[in-house]
């Protein structure tokens, strides 16, 4: 069963990793063909300095959501974050512009990437 888990969390990753190259280079990201797996609709729920929180709906079918954000200018990565709930908040934000991104997992699917673009923090 673990290594079910991992080998699943290694597919996420490379799966994100090619969604995030268009994020990255400013490009737009294209539908994943036949997927069935819709994205959250997302809210920005507070913004500070150094900290926002967002929240989404519940997706039916959802087993888990993808979460993780692109820092403009230097393009950091922050690393996938999985999670059963529909609110995530991040704090400790250098200051600047983020691209914020989420996707809902649906048993072996992964929907399109839903992004919250040039968020200033």
């Amino acid at each position: 069963m673990q290594n079910n888990v991992k080998k699943n969390q290694q597919w996420y990753f490379k799966i994100a990793l090619v969604l995030l190259i268009p994020i990255v280079f400013g490009f737009t990201i294209p539908a994943i063909p036949g997927t069935t797996c819709p994205g959250p609709q997302v809210s920005v729920t507070s913004q500070s300095t150094g900290a926002a929180s967002f929240s989404w709906n519940a997706v039916s079918g959802a087993s888990e959501y993808v979460v993780f954000y692109v820092r403009q200018g230097d393009n950091y990565t922050s690393p996938l974050t999985y999670t059963q709930g529909t609110s995530i908040a991040y704090s400790g934000l250098s200051s600047g512009r983020y691209n914020f991104c989420f996707a809902t997992v649906c048993g072996n699917e992964l929907s399109q990437i839903i992004i919250i673009e040039d968020l200033v923090i």
